[in-house]
């Protein structure tokens, strides 16, 4: 029978997984890659939506109540 060994420990230390806690002011929006593109969502309730005083003209309705726009960097 094999004996467990213990591997070599790295001479870097490990960085730990962190949640990210958007800013408050971004909190309508999320940011990813498309095909190694940045892209960014920004989403609004109705509400939000005839509080805005300029509303860009490409965003999208959805059913649910929401309006989407977005836009790659």
């Amino acid at each position: 029978m094999r004996r467990a060994m213990n591997a070599p420990r790295s001479a870097t230390p490990r960085t730990h997984l962190r949640l990210y806690q958007p800013p408050a002011s971004g909190a309508n929006t999320n940011r990813w890659r498309i095909n190694g593109h940045g892209a960014t969502i920004t989403v609004w309730t109705a509400e939000e939506w005839e509080k805005l005083e300029e509303r860009p003209a490409d965003a999208q309705y959805y059913p649910c109540g929401i309006w989407c726009a977005l836009r790659v960097d």
